[in-house]
């Protein structure tokens, strides 16, 4: 069924049909009014596609593939998917309601046949009504939809504000992860509304706003970093640390106290390092130690320009090259694109995590030294232990015999050093 066709059953049930309910408020055009509810024919309906729950995925998926047309049973059958995957859990229990109570919380559509609150529960009803072992009464309970359909006259910022304030409003938003919110924040902006809006759509403040709109802008930079523009999939799970890089860099941007003087290249050398550990999984209470701003009880390691030099060097030493996305999915055809590109992060990590890690671990012990510098006496027992637990048989020490000799020698030059000034006092 096409656009004009839903359109013009929708008027016909209302011209001729009996309301299922009445009286239902809705915050439309500014205004509490209230609405009648319809019994719509499942058929009659097309899913929204751009579905706050699942943008990150549609998004990723339009960027790989083809762009989802809702009407088209093969998409349908994605978009379906995508909402069923995006929290299993909760469907499976939704799915049990309606298939012994039915529909009891009303949606919304548009006078043409676009739902803007209510796709999962329409997609497992659907899903219930093709299953071959649902009761003719479960079937029966899910033959149509109890929705509000609005005017036709509804423009497309009336029908963004009502999908964003029942998707991401004040009672709804924990449902959502938050790239999905940044997404969100994005397409409002980009749709003509201001800051004030977006918050009160939302139920979120203007400083979010900014913020969503911040943390997304890194996102994009990562993703573009390794050639995944747009598929904000390779990001889902990496929020928190996204959000602390951006606190961090914008407070390394207008200034640190008792920091020294980095300049916007040193800036964006942290930023594409700190995207590198990210992308290899370190947990993000160890990153912050890359970039977390300096105070007076704690730093980080591009909180000291000696550290953070040192660590460069290693942390240059350690990248490796990769073959381009275009190759990697070139060598795979016919396979999944995420499960490509994840595979090639698998593959990246493998062959970076000795080294990365390395480069971070040594930067963090001499970050923790140095702040430990009023406890020597500790130091040198951490020191000795350290010294003291070196297995002499492994094939690390016999491989790196010549370089650990050279790094001993400067630890008893050093040591001598050390215990010439002890004497002296």
């Amino acid at each position: 069924m096409n656009q004009a066709d839903r359109k013009a059953a929708l008027k016909k049930i209302q011209e001729e049909g009996t309301p299922y309910a009445s009286g239902y408020p809705l915050q439309y055009k500014g205004e509490n009014k209230q609405f009648s509810v319809w019994e719509i024919p499942m058929e009659f309906l097309v899913y929204n596609p751009y579905n706050g729950r699942i943008g990150s995925v549609v998004k990723s998926y339009e960027k790989q593939d083809h762009k989802l047309v809702p009407d088209n049973p093969d998409d349908a059958a994605i978009i379906e998917r995508f909402l069923w995957e995006s929290k299993p859990a909760a469907n499976e229990q939704t799915e049990r309601s309606l298939r012994s109570i039915g529909q009891q919380k009303f949606g919304i559509v548009t006078a043409d046949g676009i739902i803007i609150d209510g796709n999962r529960r329409a997609s497992i009803m659907n899903r219930i009504r093709r299953d071959e072992n649902s009761s003719a009464q479960e079937r029966a309970r899910c033959s149509s939809f109890k929705a509000v359909i609005l005017p036709i006259d509804a423009q497309k910022a009336d029908i963004l504000r009502l999908e964003t304030s029942y998707q991401m409003g004040e009672d709804a938003k924990v449902d959502y992860n938050p790239i999905e919110k940044y997404l969100k924040t994005r397409d409002l902006r980009e749709s003509g509304f201001m800051n004030e809006d977006i918050a009160d759509f939302m139920g979120i403040s203007k400083t979010q706003v900014k913020e969503n709109l911040e943390i997304l802008d890194l996102i994009d930079d990562y993703l573009s970093t390794y050639g995944y523009d747009g598929i904000y999939t390779m990001a889902v799970g990496h929020e928190d640390s996204f959000q602390k890089l951006r606190i961090a860099l914008k407070s390394y941007e207008n200034g640190v106290a008792e920091m020294w003087d980095c300049t916007k290249a040193d800036r964006n050398e942290l930023k594409i390092a700190a995207f590198d550990y990210i992308r290899l999984g370190l947990e993000q209470t160890a990153i912050r130690d890359l970039f977390r701003k300096p105070s007076r009880n704690n730093s980080s390691i591009f909180g000291s320009k000696s550290i953070w030099e040192s660590f460069k060097e290693k942390y240059n030493d350690a990248l490796v090259e990769e073959k381009p996305v275009e190759q990697w999915i070139e060598e795979h055809p016919g396979e999944d694109i995420d499960k490509v590109l994840k595979a090639r992060d698998d593959s990246w990590r493998r062959r970076s995590k000795e080294k990365l890690e390395g480069a971070f671990r040594d930067s963090q012990e001499t970050l923790s030294s140095r702040l430990q510098a009023k406890e020597p006496e500790r130091l040198v027992n951490k020191a000795f232990n350290a010294i003291s637990s070196i297995d002499v048989g492994a094939s690390s020490f016999k491989n790196n015999a010549s370089s650990i000799s050279s790094g001993l020698q400067e630890l008893i030059e050093l040591a001598q050093q050390l215990l010439n000034a002890a004497n002296e006092q």
